[in-house]
């Protein structure tokens, strides 16, 4: 009988990666008996015939000598390699499987103490998903035998299944087993590549960093493996390669905070794989948290682009090394000349090029040219003031126009701002709330939140039914201190059923934003109940919304143990390792444990304004002013309406006794807040130009 063809394909995969430690040990033992000075003894007709009657075969076995089992055990070893084979060549049968099973287990039951018999009925329970079983014969093999390799192996893959590293998460119990089968694979076996790649993402999983980036060196200094496959089904697609080892290593050392050898690390990959497209993203990201590229690096991808002038990632990463460097002009020339050269029809590759170039101008400052660029995008559709037929077209629309309106009010320029919102308007149909959602977003981070408030009740007169402007009214009403009314506009809408979890959530955000930390708690919990058991992400929010809530009410014990809680279940969590580093900075207690975890939450999301401004202050608590500086400028570029951002650049002004530009942050940062403890602390840093 024929196997489906989804699970042959299946266990064709897995096999081609389990069947080669058998082969090794099987042979091993071949030779064995085949050395034997007196030979093995000739076999019966009944132990020949796989299948065939077991009571025949049981009085024949009874009946030989112990060296004759032994060859007799050899034999069905061979036996049932034969079968097995077909695995490895993609066309197994089902037939094929049993009759292979029933030869290792047939060799087991002659010779208990074969270590290789049981290795390979481990591997077949494994191809069958039967994990006990393959468990079982796995720990014989390994008892009878604790050099066998390919026992180690095949527990520390059953391990490695039931640990369910594959999602993230493991359990940490059988992720001890898998990790102690794996020390024993790579003590038999010492350049056993997957031996050492698992281990090093179990030890990522734990927060093991040290260890698993001792455990990715060791990985790189060896050749690839023909044996990737289970690796692969792990991780979702790395490879058991040098390449992969050297990339997954700068993954790990960028996360530890060592920019420098991360960086190192992922030129080695490219080196050996220029054109894998992850790797030069990851070197993206590198320089990002390096903060600047040397130049071998800006050389080694302008070869990598040279060579390959259509390979749009090295493009973008050398242009984004050559900012980095301060050489925006070279910068821009490089974007423009790849721009130049994209093929027609390519327009996935130009628009990548153009809005890169955008932002490029955008982060030097220089406005007009920005705008210029997106104006372009707009003249390339066809898009002027007349209305668009198409859903595509008017998505790109209000992008670029969101963009336009951003890059103005940049500049001071809030009547072209909201300008960009009236051309937004002309091109979508009446029956389209987008343009007015936009505007009142706009209005509210800038501190018009009145105006906003007058906006977005003429839109919901216009749009009675939209969700999204009701949730805005009410933000907008908790900002301008009635989150009575704020709350009168969302408790209808509480059903007293799961659906309320998102619900409780708004509101314990409105409540907090009132300063009304013990109602918002009490919001956050019933969130936290009602979050579904199976859905970790939706409990972690709900968490961290409590954590916020219980540091509003005062209950600073209570809001760290919420976010360690979080973090005990996923230990890179960025947002809870923000908001605890965060928390301890504000409290000025374990400064240095507070920069370790907000260094992790950058590393994580370098482009995060609110993670930059908690590394920025953190460094400024601990005197390290111009890394401070530095940080807290990036986070003000990338979020210039944050009120919170501002008022931590004032005090670092102050403290670097630049005066006028501590009081220009302050007052910027008065015209954004909206809770009335801010405005009185910065009204008197205004007043008295002392810090707090």
């Amino acid at each position: 009988m024929k196997l489906s063809s989804q699970r042959a394909t299946r266990l064709a995969a897995l096999a081609s990666h389990l069947s080669c430690a058998a082969l090794v040990a099987l042979a091993a033992c071949v030779s064995q008996a085949q050395t034997r000075k007196d030979g093995p003894a000739e076999r019966t007709s009944a132990s020949t015939q796989s299948g065939g009657n077991v009571a025949a075969q049981t009085q024949t076995q009874t009946a030989l000598t112990p060296r004759e089992r032994r060859a007799q055990a050899y034999a069905r070893l061979l036996e049932g390699q034969r079968y097995f084979e077909g695995v490895r060549r993609g066309t197994l049968t089902e037939d094929a499987l049993r009759r292979a099973q029933s030869a290792f287990q047939q060799a087991a039951d002659l010779e208990p103490t074969l270590a290789e018999a049981h290795t390979a009925l481990a591997e077949i329970y494994l191809l069958l998903d039967d994990l006990a079983h393959s468990e079982q014969e796995g720990q014989t093999a390994s008892h009878i035998n604790p050099d066998n390799y390919g026992a180690h192996r095949i527990l520390s893959r059953v391990y490695t299944v039931k640990s369910k590293l594959a999602e993230g998460n493991p359990d940490r119990a059988y992720a001890d087993k898998a990790v102690a089968e794996l020390r024993e694979v790579i003590r038999v076996h010492p350049n056993d590549a997957e031996g050492w790649a698992l281990l090093a993402e179990f030890n990522v999983a734990a927060g093991r960093e040290k260890e698993a980036v001792e455990d990715l060196r060791k990985w790189a200094t060896l050749p690839a493996s023909i044996e990737g496959r289970f690796y692969q089904l792990v991780t979702g697609g790395r490879d058991l390669t040098p390449d992969a080892a050297n990339a997954r290593l700068g993954e790990v050392l960028l996360r530890a905070g060592n920019t420098a050898e991360a960086v190192a690390a992922i030129r080695r990959a490219i080196s050996i794989e220029p054109d894998n497209a992850r790797y030069l993203q990851l070197l993206g990201e590198a320089l990002e948290a390096n903060g600047s590229a040397d130049q071998s690096v800006i050389e080694e991808l302008r070869r990598i682009a040279a060579q390959q002038p259509q390979n749009t990632n090295a493009v973008q990463m050398l242009a984004r090394a050559q900012a980095r460097s301060g050489r925006t002009d070279d910068a821009v020339n490089t974007l423009r000349a790849a721009i130049t050269a994209v093929k027609p029809g390519d327009d996935k590759d130009r628009l990548t090029l153009q809005l890169q170039l955008a932002q490029l101008y955008e982060d030097a400052s220089r406005f007009d040219e920005a705008v210029a660029v997106y104006e372009d995008f707009l003249k390339s559709r066809n898009i002027t003031n007349a209305p668009l037929a198409n859903d595509r077209d008017r998505r790109f629309a209000v992008a670029v126009l969101t963009s336009i309106a951003n890059l103005r009010q940049r500049q001071g320029k809030t009547d072209d701002a909201l300008a960009a919102f009236e051309r937004m308007r002309l091109l979508l149909p009446d029956t389209d709330p987008t343009a007015d959602i936009q505007k009142v977003d706009f209005l509210r981070s800038n501190g018009k939140r009145s105006e906003a408030l007058e906006a977005v009740r003429s839109a919901r007169q216009r749009f009675p039914e939209d969700v999204g402007l009701l949730r805005l009214e009410a933000q907008t009403l908790a900002e301008l201190g009635r989150v009575d009314e704020a709350l009168g506009l969302v408790r209808p809408r509480l059903s007293g059923g799961a659906t309320d979890y998102n619900e409780y959530l708004f509101i314990a955000s409105l409540l907090i934003s009132a300063g009304r930390g013990g109602d918002a708690v009490e919001a956050a919990r019933k969130a936290v109940a009602l979050a579904p058991a199976d859905d970790p992400e939706r409990t972690t929010n709900a968490l961290l919304m409590l954590s916020s809530a219980q540091e509003r009410a005062g209950d600073t014990k209570g809001s760290e143990d919420t976010l360690r809680q979080v973090l005990s279940k996923d230990p890179n969590n960025a947002t809870a390792l923000n908001n605890l580093g965060y928390f301890l900075t504000e409290h000025n207690e374990r400064l240095d444990e507070a920069l370790g975890m907000i260094e992790r939450a950058v590393r994580a999301e370098p482009s995060n304004a609110s993670f930059l401004d908690s590394l920025g202050w953190v460094n400024f608590k601990l005197g390290k002013l111009k890394e401070a500086e530095r940080y807290l400028n990036d986070a003000a570029r990338r979020n210039p309406a944050s009120a919170t951002i501002q008022e931590h650049l004032g005090d670092l002004f102050k403290k670097l006794g630049q005066e006028e530009k501590a009081q220009a942050s302050w007052r910027r940062a008065l015209s954004l807040t909206a809770e009335s403890a801010d405005t009185a602390r910065i009204k008197a840093k205004l007043n008295s130009g002392t810090n707090k």
